[in-house]
């Protein structure tokens, strides 16, 4: 019993050197071969396009405020700021009692004009009056009213009314108040439609122009996406910014855009139908110029590449053709005439 088991001790203790010497061969072969693991992409031609990325203000297309044209005392507000109104839609009455009388005495005036014209329009048709008496009182009638209408327009500017459907942004009066003529009485805001204001360095003019393609987003919406073109460009370059002013139109769902938010713009510079464009972790840089390698019959061959275009991780490239192998992984520890192993993803 004992040379049986002494027999297999000897055996598995052979067999072990045998094996350990065995995976270290496999290992030394291996490091002999030198094949290097790489990952590839097949080239092919397709649509490259280039950015410009710039950070725009946000603005509502019409802001204004509403002047105090005739001077009064603020008798009631009506929509106060914070409403949103339609065209036309009185905002506040405002109160004066010298243009309030000046209106109702045009308009009896008017009216009492009109019975005279009237009366004397038969009479002469009758012939019992002349011309000259007729003309007298068909001019008295058109005088008062013309007096009339100066009279009710004056009235009228009592009355503070919307003048586009938008937002009574802020009010500058409280009730009781004279309002002074000629000064602002209401901040006034159409925020329907918005334009975002940016401006452009002024070497990139020639690439803007009017229906240049814009993507936007907002910090303040991550989740809000808008497309656009360029509706605007001023030509004239700021001298301290060196920069020149576009703007872009786009509707403002919920109203929910507000004046002075950022913008993040990309317009689009340029368009490349049908070309080669490879990850731009693909180039080598070297003393002697750029290259890339491409895996061809299992072996590593280096290309030198022209850059010609480059955005964000992409560069559009000449010396490459469609149906090359690019080695995108492992690239940096080749040399020319590696043996390469091509590991699928």
């Amino acid at each position: 019993m004992k040379k049986i088991l002494l027999a297999l001790l000897i055996f598995g203790t052979g067999f072990i050197n045998w094996q350990c010497s065995g995976d270290r061969a496999a290992e030394q072969q291996a490091l002999d071969t030198n094949v290097t693991p790489v990952r590839i992409m097949t080239l092919s031609p397709r649509l490259f396009s280039e950015y410009l990325e710039i950070t725009g203000t946000v603005e509502a297309r019409n802001h204004i405020q509403i002047i105090v044209e005739e001077g009064g005392i603020v008798h009631h507000i009506v929509r106060d700021k914070g409403s949103l109104v339609k065209k036309g839609d009185t905002l506040i009455v405002l109160e004066n009692k010298m243009i309030e009388a000046g209106y109702k005495e045009s308009t009896a005036a008017l009216h009492q004009a009109e019975l005279d014209y009237k009366s004397m329009k038969v009479i002469y048709e009758k012939r019992a009056i002349s011309e000259n008496e007729y003309l007298a009182a068909q001019y008295g009638f058109e005088r008062a009213r013309a007096a009339y209408d100066l009279a009710k327009a004056r009235y009228d500017k009592l009355f503070i009314k919307a003048p586009l459907t938008g937002y009574v942004n802020n009010r500058f009066y409280d009730v009781g108040s004279y309002a002074m003529p000629m000064t602002p009485i209401v901040d006034f805001m159409d925020n329907a439609v918005m334009k975002i204001s940016a401006g452009v360095a002024e070497r990139f003019l020639n690439d803007i122009r009017i229906g240049t393609p814009v993507e936007i987003s907002f910090d303040a919406y991550p989740d809000l996406k808008m497309k656009s073109e360029v509706s605007f460009i001023n030509r004239s370059i700021d001298p301290l910014s060196r920069s020149f002013q576009v703007e872009i139109e786009i509707p403002n769902p919920g109203r929910k855009l507000a004046p002075q938010m950022i913008a993040n713009l990309k317009l689009l510079r340029r368009s490349y139908q049908d070309r080669i464009v490879i990850p731009m972790d693909a180039v080598i840089e070297s003393e002697q110029g750029r290259f890339v390698f491409v895996a061809e019959n299992a072996h590593a061959r280096k290309v030198p590449v022209q850059l010609l275009v480059i955005y964000e991780d992409s560069v559009l490239v000449n010396g490459l053709d469609a149906g090359k192998a690019l080695i995108v992984t492992g690239q940096q520890e080749l040399t020319h005439g590696d043996s390469l192993l091509i590991v699928r993803d």
